[in-house]
């Protein structure tokens, strides 16, 4: 409750409590008597006030007490009826209002205003009543007065608490939004991040792959160049094709395109496309084979087989000196699998670089495996779910 209310109540208490003694010319055993209720009344206020948070279950019975208070202090009186004593009957509605919810608020409401009309029903049974119509209408008047006072509080309660828990709503609200900017900023950052690994991935693969056609071309040039003129100069013809080949794979990775073989073709048109080309550019022995009832497949995930595959055949020049490559795809149930297999020199030991790091990650981004050997040569196997690859 607000101080100044505390103290303006106090000071509105004492004051009229005063002019009741007055009123009253209490003396002696009386004069204590009302003393005493008053401070006990008064001191009681100010207790519920202090440890209200302590006692916030049993609160809305501590209201009792003050009726009870107050009932006796009116018995107190030599009047039928002081009307200086209504005015803490008003102020214990108004701590009603401040201290209590909704629903104890209505029923203490009640409660209150019933006992502070018990000393009324007295002065109607009283014998010195000679204008009992004037008694009734004033009776009323003072309900009027006390249910108007008791409604305006408990509305005004009412609106109070509205407005704290909008102003609650307000700030969860604005708390929630600043944790979706938080959000959405680490999306943003994530998704440059993905997108500028998936780039490099798509240069490491394409372009790595051209070139190493183009620098097996050139060194095949070199030893043409004083033999046979006229094939180097072809050969050489060729290296231009490839390296406008890996221009173009540059500007399609710039510009975050996918691959036109897979963008274009199904899947096993597309390796076809790119077993056909490797062929010619390293001079290899290939073989394609496709096992099962084939079916349609993902974008999404022909990138993925595509790369894997290109990265294999890559590394297999690149590293084994391979001279032939076979690709097995299988459109199995309930797994897809392709297997990648080369004469190359192998590896003692299987050391994952940048471009068998992006084939691992990608694959396991569909849910799937990759697993390498190196008995007679390096093969490599992909396992991946039917129901990630296959398209609706």
């Amino acid at each position: 409750m607000n101080l100044l209310f505390i103290i303006f109540r106090d000071v509105m208490m004492l004051a009229t409590f005063i002019l009741a003694v007055m009123l009253e010319n209490a003396k002696g055993e009386r004069l204590v008597q009302m003393i005493v209720l008053f401070s006990l009344f008064l001191l009681w206020m100010h207790l519920r006030e202090l440890f209200q948070e302590k006692a916030e279950k049993i609160l809305a019975y501590t209201f009792l007490l003050d009726a009870v208070l107050l009932a006796f202090l009116d018995a107190s009186s030599k009047f039928v009826v002081n009307y200086y004593f209504n005015i803490y009957y008003f102020f214990v509605l108004i701590s009603a209002g401040f201290l209590l919810k909704q629903k104890q608020r209505l029923l203490l409401s009640f409660v209150i205003i019933a006992v502070a009309f018990i000393k009324y029903y007295r002065l109607i049974e009283a014998k010195t009543v000679y204008n009992l119509p004037f008694v009734v209408s004033y009776i009323f008047f003072t309900l009027m007065v006390f249910v108007t006072v008791s409604i305006f509080f408990n509305y005004s309660r009412l609106l109070s608490e509205e407005k704290s828990r909008l102003n609650k709503l307000n700030e969860d609200l604005q708390r929630v939004n600043r944790l979706l900017e938080e959000k959405n900023e680490r999306i943003k950052e994530l998704t440059i991040f993905e997108e500028r690994n998936r780039i490099a991935r798509e240069i490491h693969d394409s372009v790595g792959h051209n070139l190493t056609g183009l620098i097996m071309n050139l060194d095949f040039c070199e030893k043409l160049a004083g033999i046979e003129p006229q094939k180097a100069g072809a050969q050489i013809a060729a290296c231009r094709d490839i390296a406008k080949e890996c221009l173009t794979e540059i500007r399609r990775s710039v510009k975050a395109l996918k691959p036109q073989a897979v963008e274009q073709l199904p899947l096993v048109k597309a390796v076809e496309e790119l077993i056909h080309e490797s062929k010619q550019k390293f001079n290899l022995k290939t073989g394609l084979k496709i096992e099962g009832e084939i079916y349609k497949t993902k974008p999404e995930f022909n990138i993925v087989i595509y790369r894997a595959i290109q990265e294999s055949i890559t590394n297999a020049i690149r590293h084994g000196k391979a001279s032939e490559i076979d690709v097995t795809i299988a459109f199995g149930k309930p797994n897809f699998s392709v297997l990648i297999r080369d004469n190359g020199e192998g590896s003692k030991k299987i050391k994952l670089g940048s471009g068998l790091s992006g084939m691992v990650e990608r694959v396991r981004e569909l849910k799937g495996e990759v697993n390498f050997f190196t008995n007679n040569g390096f093969m490599t196997s992909i396992l991946i779910p039917m129901g990630v690859a296959e398209s609706e």
